[in-house]
């Protein structure tokens, strides 16, 4: 049996890496490629280590509230590697109206938070009575908090959500699609405020409190990574798949073998600028949607305009280290996220050495500024010395002081986030309407059902075991393993 994953970021190599536990566990022989274009894997998981800091380009960390990378990383057996963060983490800010305001962390807390005006706080509890969202109805993340929430809390609570999520703007994102969980609530309860106070409840009944690292409403559990940073992971799977990984590939084209997709695909690829392809049983992309796109375009246009109307939102990331004593402010906290009416386009600052420890020398602190997003695309091409008068403008607004910058470290994600607009879960039906016409071919990646790091290994595995099903148990698949 070949198979053949397009593209070495996390969900590449998570995939890759559970597929071939999965016909290992059924004694069944895989021939396996992993073909990625760049020089190194991992996408935007890399961690820079220059001057004593520590500097994610991509993912900060992710939460141990879902079971699947925490099994991903025992099952590589860096289990005993990971690093949660610390307790001053805990306390998350908002910057609103020229103060930093700290997020509640219960509903008794954040009906006394001055983050919202008493109107703002009244008008919340109109909530329970507010309509429900029509049953098959796509709405926007801005329509639903108008309608159950109020304007105010929109500006000034969804909006630095999302924007601190997806660098998005909550008038074109899907509810569902983007907080599922959000959508699930007021299903379920008929009322955020209900289904807030319902989670309390039961939480105390499991935790004796709140659950660690989440609101009442917030993701569950404690945001965690590794003393050498997020690259541990991706070098993990890098070392398991040993041979498998070949790097500078780059993939052309995909089509049916012979014209039939019943015999298997053609993989057609650059290595190294020299002209190459395999065959395969299957494959799986797990590129961005845009690559996905154009390795389509030859097999199924249809699904190529589809996957063009993923968009993604540019982000530019920018470290700045101080010295403790020249530092803005104690960055005693997680940091702060920024709504979109401050008219700043600085989307959040994460106070990383607070956050995780030896992320900064002795006596330093160090921040991780990000700038730009779908409404201020403008701010990712700005020159660095523009950049960091921009935050250390912010930082002072929040803090109270202007620090010294001693460290400065910059990377630009000109397509950082797959946005979900309205109608995304409309887009994959019909992505996979389109693609059942072509069994054995997968499509996996943050570009379709979440983001974050769990997203991509939640749906690895369910990727793996729809493989293992396809090709192993034969079902729907008329192939090698049915023949």
């Amino acid at each position: 049996m070949k198979l053949v994953v397009i593209g070495g970021g996390i969900s590449g190599l998570a995939v890759a890496f559970r597929i071939r536990q999965r016909f290992e566990a059924r004694g069944r022989p895989l021939e396996l490629r992993v073909l990625e274009a760049a020089e190194r894997v991992g996408g935007k998981i890399r961690t820079e280590v220059r001057e004593g800091y520590r500097f994610e380009w991509g993912p900060n960390g992710f939460l141990d509230g879902k079971p699947e990378t925490l099994d991903l990383c025992r099952d590589l057996g860096i289990e005993g590697a990971l690093l949660p963060s610390s307790e001053e983490a805990r306390k998350r800010y908002i910057f609103s109206c020229g103060a930093l305001h700290r997020v509640p962390e219960s509903p008794v807390s954040f009906f006394r938070s001055p983050l919202l005006t008493l109107r703002g706080r009244l008008r919340i509890l109109k909530e329970v009575w507010a309509p429900t969202t029509p049953a098959g109805l796509d709405t926007s993340v801005a329509e639903f908090g108008r309608r159950r929430l109020g304007k105010e809390a929109v500006e000034k609570l969804l909006d630095p959500m999302v924007s601190g999520i997806f660098a998005g703007d909550p008038a074109l994102m899907s509810l569902a699609s983007c907080f599922p969980r959000i959508a699930e609530m007021e299903r379920e309860h008929g009322s955020l405020v209900r289904a807030m106070l319902a989670l309390q409840r039961q939480r105390k009944r499991e935790y004796g409190g709140t659950e660690p690292g989440g609101g009442p409403a917030g993701p569950a559990g404690t945001l965690t990574s590794f003393a050498e940073g997020m690259e541990h992971l991706v070098r993990a799977l890098e070392e398991r798949l040993g041979r498998s990984l070949q790097k500078q590939c780059v993939v052309t084209s995909l089509v049916p073998d012979g014209g039939e997709a019943a015999k298997g695909y053609r993989v057609r690829f650059l290595h190294q600028g020299v002209e190459q392809e395999m065959s395969a049983n299957a494959v799986v992309l797990a590129v961005p949607a845009y690559e996905a796109k154009r390795i389509l375009k030859e097999m199924e246009p249809a699904v190529c305009g589809l996957l063009a109307g993923i968009p993604y939102a540019p982000v530019t990331v920018l470290g700045l280290g101080f010295a403790r004593d020249e530092a803005p402010g104690p960055l005693d906290g997680f940091g702060f996220l920024v709504p979109y009416r401050e008219g700043t386009p600085v989307l959040g600052s994460l106070w990383t050495s607070s956050i995780f420890p030896g992320r900064a020398p002795a006596d330093c602190v160090f921040t991780r500024n990000m700038v730009g997003g779908w409404r201020n695309d403008w701010a990712v091409s700005e020159p660095e010395d523009d950049l960091e008068r921009i935050v250390s403008d912010m930082l002072e607004k929040a803090l109270g002081a202007r620090g010294k910058v001693c460290f400065r470290s910059c990377v630009r994600h000109p397509r950082a986030i797959p946005l979900y607009f309205l109608g995304h879960a409309r887009r994959l039906e019909a992505i996979e309407d389109r693609l059942a016409r072509f069994p054995g071919v997968y499509l996996t990646g943050n570009a379709y059902r979440g983001i974050a790091l769990n997203d991509c290994t939640r749906e690895a595995l369910r990727i793996a075991r729809t493989v293992e099903e396809d090709l192993i148990l034969g079902r729907d698949y008329e192939g090698e393993a049915a023949r």
